[in-house]
């Protein structure tokens, strides 16, 4: 035997869920949002946004992926982050880009790591006095 506040709840939760299913069985549903336009100083104010590539490969017409990989110092193998790229048409003039970069509104750059090449020199960061000379102005 049920009292009847547990069978109010259960009515209100039943009336809710109801309420609920019918509100969205009309709306229709859309994978992508329709296009934004960002006016040029949007883009300039905009933050840079990382890109990584983690590897690339193929798709055949059947859906089989075939992804092409390296083998690295470690031997492990990995994804080829090396994207190579083809041009297949060039255009009769040249094509003008502009970034709208100025000495108000430079171009946001954003240093994320830095990878040691062969002629490695540490990084400094602490100042150093400039060597000092018989004349100013670098004259001997």
């Amino acid at each position: 035997m049920t009292d009847r506040y547990t069978k109010g709840v259960l009515t209100v939760i039943a009336i809710a869920l109801v309420y609920i299913g019918a509100m969205l069985a009309g709306r229709p549903v859309s994978a992508q949002s329709a296009a934004t336009i960002m006016s040029p100083q949007q883009l300039a104010d905009a933050r840079p946004q990382p890109v990584v590539i983690v590897g690339w490969g193929t798709m055949r017409g059947d859906g089989q992926i075939t992804l092409t990989t390296v083998k690295d110092r470690t031997g492990m193998i990995r994804t080829d982050p090396a994207v190579p790229v083809k041009v297949s048409e060039m255009p009769e003039r040249a094509v003008d880009v502009t970034l709208g970069v100025t000495p108000l509104h430079p171009l946001p750059v954003g240093l994320v790591a830095v990878s040691p090449g062969p002629d490695w020199e540490p990084i400094r960061t602490k100042a150093e006095p400039e060597p000092t000379r018989p004349k100013p102005g670098g004259g001997q």
